[in-house]
């Protein structure tokens, strides 16, 4: 406050002895003209009354420019402040929801959020494809091995699926060791390109048995063609028992199906 009385004082004593020079330079000037002196009383007036006038009127508005431009100030910087919060706020906001959206091992959609970006697609007329993918072998790598061996091979196999995803595809852990991926506008053969690329990642991990030697890690794939309105049970049920054509076979392969007869209404809307 110190500086704020420093800086109306001075305007207003400024200001005080402009309006003192001002009013004494026309009364010299114009009382002559009049036919009187500036002397005396009239000289007295003319010097002290805009002192006595102008000092505590621009005190007054000085006061209260200099308070308003620093609440003003104040005010600016609270609300950039309350900005940056809020900026921090939409951010940590949007992380939750995506640690919420995404399974915590795989860092892929959980099956809830998986299945309402099924259902959220446009009806467009161009045909997807839908994938499930199962890792060979963990119940008897959990058995064998422990947890830590059947966390390391799912974490692969997601780490190998977010790899071969193009930007519009999409993918979720809907169990223990399988996934689904979603690809629309795509073709049998870049899914099948997608499903041999995770194959051939997964199987390049050297995971840390106890055992001797390397036991390579498999996983087996069921797509299916979708046609433009399928119906998402339909088509995950054409997708399930494609896969587990590949798990009868052994696993390690992949079957392809379609839904192009069966394009229905989503009555999962």
């Amino acid at each position: 406050m110190p500086s704020l009385y420093r800086f109306v004082i001075t305007r207003a004593a400024l200001t005080a002895v402009l309006s003192l020079v001002a009013s004494f330079c026309i009364s010299y000037a114009v009382v002559p003209l009049l036919g009187g002196k500036l002397e005396g009383a009239g000289l007295i007036m003319t010097l002290v009354l805009p002192v006595v006038i102008s000092f505590p009127a621009s005190a007054v508005h000085f006061w209260q420019f200099e308070t308003t431009r620093r609440l003003k100030n104040e005010l600016c910087q609270a609300l950039t402040e309350i900005d940056e919060v809020n900026s921090r706020l939409v951010k940590a906001n949007l992380e939750l929801m995506r640690e919420r959206s995404h399974d915590p091992l795989t860092r892929l959609l959980t099956p809830d959020v998986f299945l309402q970006r099924l259902k959220d697609q446009p009806d467009e007329p161009d045909i997807g494809q839908l994938v499930k993918l199962r890792v060979d072998g963990i119940a008897g790598l959990r058995r064998q091995h422990g947890g830590t061996a059947a966390d390391a091979a799912i974490f692969s196999a997601a780490a190998a699926i977010r790899r071969a995803l193009r930007p519009v595809d999409f993918a979720g852990r809907v169990g223990d060791h399988e996934f689904a991926i979603f690809m629309p506008g795509s073709t049998p053969i870049l899914a099948s390109l997608a499903v041999s690329s995770v194959s051939k990642a997964v199987e390049l991990v050297h995971l840390p048995f106890d055992g001797n030697g390397h036991l390579p890690t498999t996983v087996s794939a069921g797509g299916v063609e979708c046609a433009p309105g399928f119906a998402i049970e339909a088509a995950l049920a054409a997708a399930d028992a494609e896969l587990e054509r590949s798990t009868l076979q052994g696993g390690n392969c992949s079957h392809w199906g379609n839904l192009r007869g069966a394009a229905i209404p989503r009555n999962s809307r």
